[in-house]
Formats: C-alpha cells, sequence, structure tokens
C-alpha cells in the first residue's frame, strides 16, 4: 500500500473515529450507530426521491431568532437594547420572533425550547430579555448534537460542490489558513485575536445576507437557498508526522 493511500486512509479512520465518539459521548449505544451506518449506507447513491427541506429548528433559528431581537426596531428600546418581551402571544413576543423565520406552527415551542436552553432570562413578570446577542450553548445537549450533524454535512457538501465543479468555475468560499509550530505561549492569543477577527466578519456577512432576505409574505414565489458561512477555529496539541507544509494559506 502507498504511502498516500496509507495517509488518505488515516484520515478518513480519523473523520470516523471522531463522529463515533461524538455519538457516544452524545449518549447514543452502538447498536443505535450500527442502525445509522446501515441506513446511510442504503441510502448513498440509491435512487431514491429528493427529500424536501427539512425545517431549521436548531441553534441557527435561535442565533437569528437572538439577532432580530437586537436589530428590529420593534423589539429594541430608544438606546437600541432588546426589550423586555412575553415569551406567547401578538408580537412584541418571542413566539412572534420564532413565527417570523416562517415557522408559524412551531412558534411556542421553539419559544419555549429558547428558554430551557437559556437564551432567555427573566426581566420582570412573565417577560423575557435575551441572555446573549449570539445562541452560545454550554454543554452537550439535543441542540448541540443536531448543530454538530448539520454543521458536518453542511461542510462536506461544500467540499463536494467545488470539487464537481469545472476548474474555471466560480466555487463556494472554503479555506483554511493554519501553521503546525505555533508556540503555546501564543496560543491565548491566538484565541482572542481569532474570535475578534471571525466574528467582525461573521457580523459583515450576516448584515448583507439579513439585508437581501426574502420575506414570506412578500416573497412572490420566488425560490430561496440555505445560504450562510461558517468560520471556526482550532488548537490541536498533536502535530501529525505527515505533515510537511510549514504554513501559509490553502484552499
Amino acid at each position: 500500500m502507498s504511502r498516500a493511500v496509507e495517509q488518505q486512509q488515516a484520515e478518513y479512520i480519523g473523520l470516523l473515529r471522531s463522529m463515533f465518539d461524538f455519538l457516544l459521548t452524545s449518549g447514543m449505544d452502538v447498536k443505535s450507530i450500527r442502525r445509522i451506518v446501515d441506513c446511510a449506507f442504503a441510502e448513498t447513491g440509491a435512487q431514491i426521491p429528493r427529500r424536501k427541506r427539512q425545517r431549521d429548528l436548531g441553534l441557527a433559528i435561535a442565533g437569528r431568532v437572538l439577532d432580530t431581537w437586537h436589530r428590529d426596531r420593534r423589539y429594541t428600546d430608544k438606546n437600541a437594547e432588546p426589550k423586555a418581551i412575553p415569551l406567547f402571544g401578538r408580537a412584541p413576543s418571542v413566539e412572534a420572533l420564532v413565527r417570523s423565520e416562517n415557522l408559524r406552527s412551531e412558534g411556542p415551542q421553539f419559544a419555549r425550547r429558547l428558554k430551557s436552553l437559556g437564551f432567555l432570562i427573566r426581566s420582570g413578570r412573565n417577560r423575557y430579555k435575551p441572555a446573549a446577542r449570539i445562541a452560545v450553548v454550554a454543554g452537550l445537549n439535543p441542540l448541540i448534537q443536531e448543530y454538530a450533524a448539520r454543521s458536518s454535512a453542511t461542510l462536506l457538501g461544500t467540499i463536494r460542490h467545488n470539487v464537481s465543479k469545472p476548474a474555471r468555475a466560480r466555487k463556494l468560499i472554503e479555506r483554511f489558513a493554519e501553521v503546525p509550530d505555533l508556540p503555546l505561549d501564543c496560543e491565548a492569543a491566538f484565541r482572542k485575536f481569532s474570535h475578534e477577527q471571525g466574528w467582525a466578519m461573521l457580523k459583515t456577512v450576516n448584515d448583507w445576507l439579513e439585508s437581501r432576505r426574502t420575506r414570506k409574505k412578500s416573497s412572490g414565489g420566488k425560490r430561496t437557498v440555505r445560504a450562510g458561512m461558517h468560520l471556526y477555529a482550532y488548537v490541536d496539541p498533536m502535530q501529525s508526522p505527515l505533515t510537511s507544509v510549514r504554513g501559509g494559506l490553502a484552499n
């Protein structure tokens, strides 16, 4: 077996091991994981009808609800701070914010979910404010499990899209910047720097996307797609012996 094939197999083993470790940590047993793998194999390459787009009831919509709460004038005070609003009922309410994301029937259910996950803090009698502008979840729970699965599938979908396009075709951005030998005493500075720069970029992208969204009432039957950008930083203390590039930007 060639060195290139060995390296490829090692990378895929690492990918699958990470996925299985995550599923086991999430509380899933081996039998259930095997059943999921068998189902995935059965569907891979099979001629099955294209599935309808599933409703997003996870971290992405939680983030959009919180962001709208901070930018929509109906939900902010004279200082541009989020108002305290009821959980349920007509606008302004958390339920109405959820319904504005074209999720009418799931409004009350998802409003309760935001509260139970700590995204909302009580502010007066039967009124709530957002705990933060961004949706940050502590601990492993169903929302994080959904997020991990969706994010992994989205990343692989982007890579598959790019490699299937002709060389001159416009592709989706999928890049990374990495060095294998950052001094350990620079790790904290890297975490701070990457967080600040990443947040600034994502805010710009989010503003651009929000300004171009097609709202259901005015869509006129216009076709839409799910679009966004996913950014993450990483620090890996284990250096791979197969690493031969000292650093730089790559695609």
